[in-house]
């Protein structure tokens, strides 16, 4: 697929320049819309399984970069399905909506020891279609599908799945460590 492709060569160029990575990662988000508004990848994503959450989420895995590490992933949600709480410990992430909404509700840790912590409301909004979100590690979020399915690409650092990530109980603080999404390999 030429967009994957094209996208792979712009994160290799990005990936050369001395950048910290708040702003590299800002600048993927940028470069999101590359796989976002292809018609190809589009079209293909109108046949992507659903991803479940019941007992572990997964994704789908379309490219790990030998290289720089990163992934491109893809995200399928039925109506009304929601994430726990959780951040994706280390890793940053670029999430980008194809098709359907999302309510994305963000967290701070206002005191915590690592095996509990207090969230306080950081943030609310509705994510929509072409709309770019980029997540920092440790960063307490959790997200709600719409009425109808959503269906996003995500750009990960690296892949998940290896590694506990951090779930949070918002009721009793307790903090719950275990393995991020597993990555289901995926052709286009």
């Amino acid at each position: 697929m030429k967009s994957i492709a094209g996208f792979v060569s712009a994160m290799h160029e990005l990936f050369a320049l001395e950048l910290d990575d708040a702003e590299r990662w800002r600048r993927v988000g940028v470069l999101l819309p590359m796989l976002l508004d292809d018609p190809e990848l589009r079209a293909s994503a109108k046949d992507w399984p659903t991803t479940q959450y019941a007992n572990a989420a997964t994704n789908l895995l379309f490219y790990e970069d030998p290289e720089c590490k990163f992934v491109i992933n893809g995200l399928v949600k039925d109506p009304h399905a929601a994430t726990p709480i959780h951040d994706h410990a280390h890793t940053w992430t670029a999430y980008g909506v194809i098709e359907g909404s999302e309510r994305v509700l963000r967290y701070t840790i206002a005191e915590g020891d690592g095996e509990r912590a207090v969230l306080a409301p950081a943030g609310e909004y509705t994510v929509a279609p072409g709309y770019v979100d980029v997540v920092p590690p440790h960063e307490p979020h959790a997200e709600i599908a719409g009425e109808g399915r959503t269906v996003a690409v995500i750009v990960r650092s690296e892949r998940v799945g290896g590694f506990p990530q951090n779930m949070y109980d918002l009721a009793s603080g307790r903090i719950e460590r275990r393995p991020g999404p597993t990555s289901i390999p995926h052709s286009l």
